[in-house]
């Protein structure tokens, strides 16, 4: 009776995850084929085969413009520190991370020194429905941090910068939409 669950639970956990990446599930309630290995001991699907269309599937299987694993990717380093790396990749080094700060912020000096000035960091966490990384200046912090939103499902990144030399009372915030606003405060 358990083995019979099993595989009810891990198709039901597959299709909430393919759901969240914009994947197209089968039926929830259905028994998972006997060749897959039940998502509580191993991953559920081939990660190059999710998002992938089956014969007499309706309509696009993904929806994001991100690979249909990159989500849960970023989601990863939630309780992790920029530093740590997670399938070897720390996340100031992950390509979804750089290409999302190198297409939004437009500023050349900003982005040198977001992606170059050393310093501590809290650990990355969810901020509504974005992945989020706090960062500052060492010895600077007050004065000099970042922050990193990324929407896990569709890269859209914005980027708050802070530079109390520039403006004591307002944060530069390089926003996914290509628009830069200045917010009050900093990007705490």
């Amino acid at each position: 009776m358990v083995r019979r669950r099993i595989p009810v639970l891990a198709t039901s956990c597959l299709a909430l995850a393919l759901a969240a990446c914009g994947a197209k599930a089968e039926k929830a309630g259905a028994e998972a084929p006997k060749s897959e290995t039940p998502a509580a001991t191993a991953p559920a699907s081939n990660p190059s085969d999710a998002g992938t269309t089956k014969a007499g599937d309706a309509g696009p299987a993904i929806t994001s413009p991100l690979p249909p694993t990159a989500g849960s990717k970023l989601a990863s380093y939630v309780g992790k520190y920029p530093f740590d790396k997670v399938d070897g990749i720390a996340w100031n080094d992950h390509a979804l991370v750089k290409a999302g700060i190198a297409a939004t912020v437009k500023d050349a000096a900003v982005l040198k020194a977001i992606t170059t000035t050393q310093g501590p960091a809290s650990p990355i966490e969810m901020r509504g429905d974005k992945v989020a990384s706090w960062a500052c200046e060492q010895h600077n912090c007050g004065a000099h941090q970042w922050s990193v939103q990324i929407d896990p499902r569709t890269g859209a990144t914005d980027v708050c910068y802070f530079d109390e030399a520039a403006d004591p009372a307002k944060a530069r915030w390089f926003l996914a939409s290509g628009k830069e606003e200045k917010r009050d405060g900093n990007c705490q």
